[in-house]
């Protein structure tokens, strides 16, 4: 340890601070070969920190550009990870970053249990439950189309006639027959007006005159020839409340194609050749 005094001198223009030292302490185990020694000064009198010279002028604050420049490196690439700073302006600096991916894992097995959402059927899939907790098996809604067995020719002498009708199977969920079609009504009188209507009929209280009406051809009083078709387009009346043309799921159907006379007295007649007709199941979301 050394005792010391200090003084402060300005040489050409800056502050020194010049130490007078009267004698130094040095451990009694230095070694002399080592040719250095670390020696701790002291005021005289006692301890304490030495004094600051002068006060410096405030430093300047670093600015962190981003983004990071991060290089991202395979888990096997033989280069050292590293970081480093890179000035891109005054007291501005980028962190420029170079890292390894971990290591891939080992991959994984799942195996789907068919039983555990239900009794797996083909054709099922799996959707996600009504309360969005889990999975219950579904029918693909995916309507099929069907045709009638056979087409009628209407007589003459009928303001109604059923010119043939469709036989739907039940489905695993609810749907909207869309029926289409078309038919070469001839009206035996010029004031005869009839449409091309096609009514559904699944459940109670419903028949083949009254069923709800899933598509219509709208006609037109003409006699004179070559009288075109009546094209029938599939939907309700509009207004229709949303169940009325729904076929609930379990339930069969049957989609009547018929000719309904709307005016005048006389009837009309049609021709099984030049009437055409279908339906398909339109699954509701």
């Amino acid at each position: 340890m050394a005792v010391l005094t200090w003084s402060i001198t300005t040489i050409d223009g800056s502050d020194w601070l010049v130490f007078d030292v009267t004698k130094f302490r040095v451990p009694l185990d230095w070694d002399p070969s080592a040719g250095m020694f670390i020696a701790v000064c002291m005021p005289d009198g006692g301890l304490g920190s030495l004094p600051v010279l002068a006060k410096g002028d405030p430093g300047d604050t670093p600015t962190l550009a981003l983004p990071v420049n991060f290089t991202a490196l395979e888990a096997t690439d033989p280069t050292v990870d590293s970081a480093s700073w890179t000035a891109t302006g005054t007291d501005t600096y980028q962190l420029n970053l170079t890292l390894h991916k971990g290591a891939q894992g080992t991959p994984g097995t799942s195996t789907l249990d068919a039983t555990a959402y239900g009794t797996p059927l083909p054709k099922k899939i799996l959707v996600v439950n009504s309360t969005s907790d889990g999975f219950v098996y579904q029918t693909q809604k995916i309507g099929d189309r069907y045709v009638p067995a056979v087409l009628h020719s209407a007589p003459a002498g009928n303001p109604t006639y059923t010119l043939g009708s469709v036989a739907i199977p039940a489905q695993d969920f609810d749907y909207r027959p869309t029926p289409v079609g078309q038919s070469v009504i001839t009206p035996t009188a010029g004031d005869v007006v009839a449409d091309l209507v096609a009514r559904v009929v699944w459940t109670t209280g419903q028949t083949e005159t009254s069923g709800p009406i899933v598509g219509r051809g709208v006609g037109v009083a003409a006699l004179v020839p070559p009288l075109p078709p009546t094209v029938l387009s599939p939907g309700p009346p509009a207004g229709s409340i949303d169940s009325y043309d729904k076929v609930l799921a379990g339930n069969a159907a049957t989609v009547y194609l018929r000719v309904e006379r709307q005016a005048g007295l006389g009837t009309f007649t049609t021709d099984a050749a030049t009437t055409h007709y279908g339906v398909r199941v339109s699954p509701v979301p």
